[in-house]
């Protein structure tokens, strides 16, 4: 989405800009060139990359990364929703992008990755701009286990169980801490 020259960025803008940018991220069949076209520029040069198993900082790395990414597997992302917070100065903030990235390396099965996404980010040029200092890509390691075949079903008649089994530890609890007298005086009131 163009802004016009001399405008600063409204939350909206940048809401539609972050949008744009996890899609570009996470298809994987988006061309390379296009990633370094549309990206790159969003790049802060000390930008920083988390996620359950990687820590890198430093735009290379970064950029490495993401073509390694496109190049290694097929994904894509479905956003669910997307959220811009600037700062209380307004020259920067954070974007929460939850949603799905769906793993499609074998053509007969798509394993689904619930993912929360969280990009910091700074305004520049006046506002008329921002750069990414920091991307953080959270996901559960239950939901992995959940979604691979035959281990999947294993695990949810392991959660079923285990439902059953906290809730009839947590009324015990409450019964202990609330009927038998020694136990009050670690009651908080």
């Amino acid at each position: 989405m163009p802004v016009k020259s001399g405008s600063k960025l409204s939350v909206a803008e940048i809401g539609e800009r972050f949008r744009e940018l996890t899609l570009l991220m996470y298809t994987t069949s988006v061309p390379l060139d296009e990633l370094r076209e549309r990206v790159y520029p969003y790049l802060a040069p000390d930008v920083e990359f988390i996620d359950p198993w990687i820590r890198a900082r430093g735009a290379g790395k970064f950029r490495v990364g993401l073509l390694g990414f496109h190049c290694a597997f097929r994904f894509d992302f479905d956003i669910f929703q997307l959220n811009v917070s600037m700062n209380e100065r307004g020259d920067g903030g954070r974007v929460l992008v939850d949603g799905v990235m769906n793993l499609r390396q074998l053509r007969v099965y798509t394993y689904p990755l619930r993912t929360l996404l969280v990009y910091d980010f700074v305004m520049t040029k006046g506002g008329e701009g921002f750069e990414i200092t920091r991307q953080e890509e959270m996901w559960s390691f239950g939901d992995m286990i959940q979604n691979a075949p035959l281990i999947g079903t294993w695990y949810e008649g392991f959660r079923f169980v285990s439902g059953y089994f906290f809730a009839g530890f947590f009324w015990l609890s409450c019964v202990v801490a609330t009927r038998i007298p020694w136990s009050k005086q670690f009651q908080r009131s």
